[in-house]
């Protein structure tokens, strides 16, 4: 194949556009150009200036501490010798700030020591006390005395009562509401008041009992007829609904917490006067010994004053 002529490659001539375009944009680029080295030169003028400006007043703060260091000198020495106090002071502010916890609590762990010390002493000295004071004899004496009162207040409480309709408050009704009791009555009115003179009888028994321990059976017997007369006198009387039991359908008689009381109180001045019997013989032991132990300081004050086992009066003779 032949080479393809040179007058084949030729470029093709521009128009008056195409020419008008080409320089337009060589001109563009020739003021962009021109504008970043402009751009750049103002930038650096800047940065010059801004270094200058640094420079003198970095020369400005060097040159004026070099002439107020003589000025200066007093207050740093001033400052140097006050430092040391100012930082001691500062340091003890956060020893003590930091040392209050730790005070209260040894002062907290000295006060809960001196309370447990005091109170185990306080505690056994309160056992020891108990166990000289309160003794079993006096115990019982004690639940006598108590018991007489109950007895004598007691009557003044309500021992029976007329429940009416109880059969309407069995199920939860009556776990809602209480069964209306009417036609009450006092303890007391059953048996004409007579149990008020056996408890004072009662108590004044149990007091001399402490004195006289013989008189303890006495208090038995007195709580023997307050359980008789509850269970005689009391206890029918009780159960008997009475008018209103006639007046009011479904209703029945009940008893209230004095006829309980009353038969507790008797109950325990049984007890009680029982008690009394059975720790007196120790007591009446014990006083015996103190009696014979009085006695022999003065027979031996007699044979001390005896001369050769004569009597003074035969002495004298």
């Amino acid at each position: 194949m032949r080479a393809p002529r040179r007058g084949l490659l030729r470029k093709k001539p521009r128009t008056r556009m195409e020419e008008v375009t080409a320089r337009t944009r060589e001109e563009g680029r020739a003021l962009a150009r021109r504008q970043r080295a402009e751009a750049r030169r103002a930038i650096r003028a800047q940065t010059e200036g801004l270094e200058e400006v640094r420079v003198r007043l970095r020369g400005g703060a060097l040159e004026t501490r070099r002439r107020l260091r003589p000025g200066f000198a007093p207050v740093a020495r001033l400052l140097s010798a006050i430092a040391p106090f100012f930082t001691g002071s500062l340091l003890f502010a956060v020893r003590l700030v930091a040392a209050v916890p730790l005070l209260l609590l040894a002062a907290a762990q000295a006060a809960i020591g001196w309370s447990a010390t005091r109170g185990v002493d306080a505690a056994l000295a309160s056992g020891e006390v108990l166990q000289r004071v309160v003794t079993p004899f006096r115990t019982a004496a004690f639940v006598g005395v108590a018991a007489a009162v109950a007895l004598g207040a007691s009557q003044f409480a309500d021992y029976r009562g007329v429940a009416v309709d109880a059969s309407a408050y069995a199920g939860e009704l009556g776990a809602t509401a209480p069964v209306p009791i009417i036609d009450k009555e006092a303890a007391g009115s059953a048996h004409l008041w007579i149990l008020l003179p056996l408890a004072a009888v009662a108590l004044c028994l149990v007091l001399a009992a402490y004195r006289r321990p013989r008189l303890a059976a006495a208090v038995s017997i007195c709580g023997m007829l307050g359980l008789a007369v509850a269970i005689a006198i009391d206890l029918p009387q009780g159960l008997d609904s009475g008018r209103a039991g006639i007046a009011f359908s479904g209703s029945e008689a009940r008893l209230l917490e004095g006829f309980w009381a009353e038969v507790s109180a008797s109950a325990a001045l049984m007890l009680s006067g029982a008690l009394l019997a059975l720790y007196s013989r120790g007591v009446t032991d014990q006083r015996r010994a103190n009696r014979r132990g009085t006695r022999r300081p003065a027979r031996a004050r007699s044979s001390q004053s005896d001369v050769g086992g004569v009597s003074p009066r035969l002495q004298g003779s």
